[in-house]
C-alpha cells in the first residue's frame, strides 16, 4: 500500500511540476533538479511534510525556484564545477553522519538495511558528482550548463533534508501550509 500511494503521490507531484515549469519555461531546469533530488532521495531518505498534498507543494515549489534561478543565472559555466565539488564533499560528510534518515511511511528495520542504504547513497552521491563533472567538460552551451546548475541545486536540496534542522523547517512549512490550505477550503485531506 506504502508504494502505491509513493507511486502515485510521486507522479501527481512530476504532473503539477512539468504543467507548470513548461508555463514559466523553465520545464528542462526544474526537471533536471527534481529527478536528482527524487532518484537520490529514495536510498537517503529527508523530511517529509506531514500529507503527500503538501509534501507536493513543497517539492513543486523549490524545483520551480531552482528552475527559475537557474535559467537566470549568468555565471552557470564558471562556477558549476566548483559547486560540484563542494557538493560532493558536504554531501559525504551529509551521508556518513544522518543517511538514511527516517521517515514515520518508511522505518528503517535493520542495521544491515541502514548500512545497504547508506553505501547506495555515497555510490549515487559518486556516480551524481562524476556524471555532473563529465557532462560539464563537454558541454559548450550555457543553457546545458545551467541545467547541470540546476542538478547541483536538486542535490543540494536533497541533502539539505537530510539534516536535522531541516525537519524543524519543513515543520514549519508545512503547518504553513495546511493553514492555509484549510482557510481556503480547497483541498480535503
Amino acid at each position: 500500500m506504502f508504494g502505491m500511494r509513493l507511486f502515485f503521490t510521486s507522479a501527481s507531484g512530476y504532473v503539477a511540476l512539468i504543467i507548470l515549469a513548461s508555463l514559466l519555461g523553465i520545464l528542462p531546469h526544474a526537471l533536471a533538479a527534481a529527478i536528482t533530488a527524487s532518484v537520490f532521495r529514495i536510498f537517503s531518505g529527508g523530511a517529509h511534510a506531514s500529507s503527500p498534498l503538501r509534501c507536493n507543494l513543497i517539492g513543486v515549489g523549490v524545483f520551480l525556484v531552482i528552475g527559475l534561478v537557474t535559467k537566470m543565472c549568468s555565471f552557470a559555466g564558471s562556477v558549476a564545477g566548483n559547486i560540484i565539488i563542494i557538493i560532493t564533499l558536504f554531501g559525504i560528510y551529509i551521508i556518513y553522519t544522518y543517511v538514511p534518515a527516517e521517515t514515520p511511511g518508511k522505518p528503517i528495520s535493520s542495521q544491515i538495511q541502514r548500512k545497504y542504504l547508506r553505501i547506495i547513497s555515497f555510490s549515487l552521491l559518486t556516480i551524481w558528482c562524476i556524471a555532473s563533472l563529465w557532462e560539464l567538460s563537454y558541454t559548450t552551451g550555457i543553457n546545458d550548463k545551467k541545467i547541470v546548475l540546476s542538478s547541483c541545486l536538486g542535490m543540494s536540496w536533497q541533502l539539505f533534508t537530510l539534516l536535522p534542522f531541516s525537519y524543524r523547517v519543513v515543520g514549519k512549512v508545512d503547518t504553513l501550509l495546511k493553514h492555509f490550505i484549510e482557510r481556503l477550503g480547497i483541498f480535503t485531506e
